[in-house]
């Protein structure tokens, strides 16, 4: 994602405006300070962020600058209890954020790098009004299973990834999506990818049936690792399909399916 502020005085007022400690959200950001902060936000959500990375960048995008403003829009207005997927959950924050904006919403979030998915279940566990909503797997989502190494970037660590060059290894556990889709039943609401590159391997091994089960879709788009397809010919596979497409505020895609 993009779209962070990058003016002090504009990221000062953010903060000041968000976080209810304040002072720990300037540690992080203004006075970049390398020790995680434990933020406690004016919206009732606590987290803890990782000092020194963009760990604060992606809050400030999520719950601040409202990257998913479309998609919990969509997600506030369903009915009974609705079920939502969290592919590539990072340290939680997308979870955290649909749990407060539908309090009836089951959230199944997976996430299979050691670092982020340890994080985010301190996380998970930090909110009680959300924890018992979200299930959280240390697995990726894609086409097949299998084994196979995950690259942590300690920088970024919301951009590491299956694909990457560098970083410390860790061996990672991927299921295949359909087996996913198996094990949840019923319609889903709603789905967020950001996978970083595994969305194009995953959708073209997706069931029939995922198309018409699922409401809408929030998507960031990666280049292919394989560079078989790029991002328009995916965008457009899902209007093939019946899904309308707009911009989020920060370089997603929402995508609805039309009845």
């Amino acid at each position: 994602m993009s779209g962070y502020r990058k003016n002090k005085l504009l990221t000062a007022w953010d903060i000041v405006a968000n976080v209810e400690n304040w002072w720990a959200g300037w540690d992080l950001r203004l006075r970049r300070q390398a020790r995680p902060e434990l933020l406690r936000l004016r919206n009732g959500v606590s987290l803890i962020c990782r000092g020194g990375t963009r760990d604060w960048d992606i809050v400030q995008e999520v719950f601040f600058v409202g990257a998913y403003t479309l998609a919990m829009d969509f997600l506030r207005r369903q009915p009974g209890d609705p079920t939502v997927l969290d592919l590539g959950g990072n340290i939680g924050l997308f979870s955290l954020l649909a749990a407060s904006t539908n309090p009836r919403c089951r959230i199944h979030a997976f996430e299979p790098g050691p670092p982020n998915h340890d994080l985010f279940e301190s996380n998970r566990l930090l909110n009680p009004h959300a924890a018992g909503r979200i299930t959280l797997t240390r697995e990726a989502a894609g086409g097949e299973s299998r084994e196979t190494e995950w690259f942590f970037d300690a920088a970024n660590p919301g951009g590491s990834s299956l694909f990457a060059a560098t970083g410390e290894k860790f061996p990672v556990k991927i299921r295949a999506f359909r087996e996913i889709l198996a094990e949840i039943p019923g319609e889903i609401a709603l789905v967020k990818f950001d996978i970083e590159g595994s969305e194009y391997e995953l959708l073209e091994s997706a069931p029939a049936d995922f198309w018409h089960r699922v409401g809408a879709v929030v998507i960031e788009l990666h280049d292919d690792p394989r560079s078989r397809s790029n991002s328009e010919k995916l965008l457009e596979m899902f209007r093939r399909r019946n899904f309308s497409v707009q911009h989020e505020n920060a370089g997603c895609h929402f995508l609805k399916r039309e009845t």
